[in-house]
């Protein structure tokens, strides 16, 4: 087990690592799923949002994998694509940036609290005290990010992270994502300590020249044997 002493920073994902998978999967995607016709309807989508829905859906015209239309003021049409994102698990900015605000509502109203690890908190505090940077590194818009330590079981957690990264900084399976965050810390990679549930970010990490480490908490989906330091929690750096 690497020594925290070690890294002028910690890398954090959310889901599987700081929050359990069940939040994300029965609470988050549902209530978004649940409100996003009506959200449509009500709100108007920024250039940004459209572009990225527009440039992947006309990626996937191109490639057959899906056939609707899409025109940005015939709601049904984004509302289908949509619906199709959602059930690809794409990655898409324009979809992560639309759940982040009917999310932003849910937790404003009090329907939603976010559930955080315990561990989570004590690790946080542990490293503010020895001025290790906290940073968040999730495929969930900046936005969505931070509504889930803002508004979470364990209090306001955004006093303990410094930034926050979505995929504004690419891919999370990418080395170069890693690369980049590190410039944007003025860290060396070498310094870097990440924590994620998934294999495949791990390796682009260590590729990136980052330290990490793979949590398996209760029910994260299993990975491919691997070398990377396995742990159920952050209790052993407590």
């Amino acid at each position: 087990m690497e020594s925290i002493s070690l890294f002028k920073h910690c890398l954090f994902d959310i889901e599987g690592t700081i929050a359990p998978i069940s939040f994300v999967h029965e609470v988050l995607f549902p209530y978004s799923k649940a409100k996003m016709k009506d959200f449509l309807e009500k709100e108007s989508l920024s250039d940004t949002v459209w572009q990225s829905i527009q440039n992947e859906h006309a990626a996937d015209v191109k490639s057959g994998s899906f056939q609707g239309s899409l025109d940005r003021i015939d709601i049904l049409s984004i509302y289908n694509y949509i619906e199709f994102l959602i059930k690809s698990d794409r990655k898409n900015s324009g979809l992560k940036e639309i759940q982040g605000h009917i999310w932003q509502k849910g937790y404003e109203s009090g329907e939603i609290k976010s559930t955080i690890f315990p561990d989570t908190v004590q690790f946080w505090e542990k490293l503010k005290t020895s001025f290790t940077g906290i940073s968040i590194y999730s495929s969930g818009s900046i936005l969505a990010q931070k509504l889930i330590l803002k508004y979470s079981d364990q209090g306001d957690l955004t006093k303990y992270v410094s930034r926050y990264f979505d995929t504004g900084s690419g891919g999370k399976r990418e080395k170069e994502s890693y690369i980049r965050i590190a410039n944007d810390l003025d860290t060396e990679p070498k310094y870097i300590l990440f924590f994620t549930d998934i294999l495949e970010e791990a390796e682009a990490a260590s590729f990136a020249g980052m330290t990490a480490m793979v949590l398996d908490r209760p029910g994260n989906r299993p990975q491919n044997e691997h070398a990377f330091p396995v742990m159920h929690g952050f209790y052993k750096f407590l």
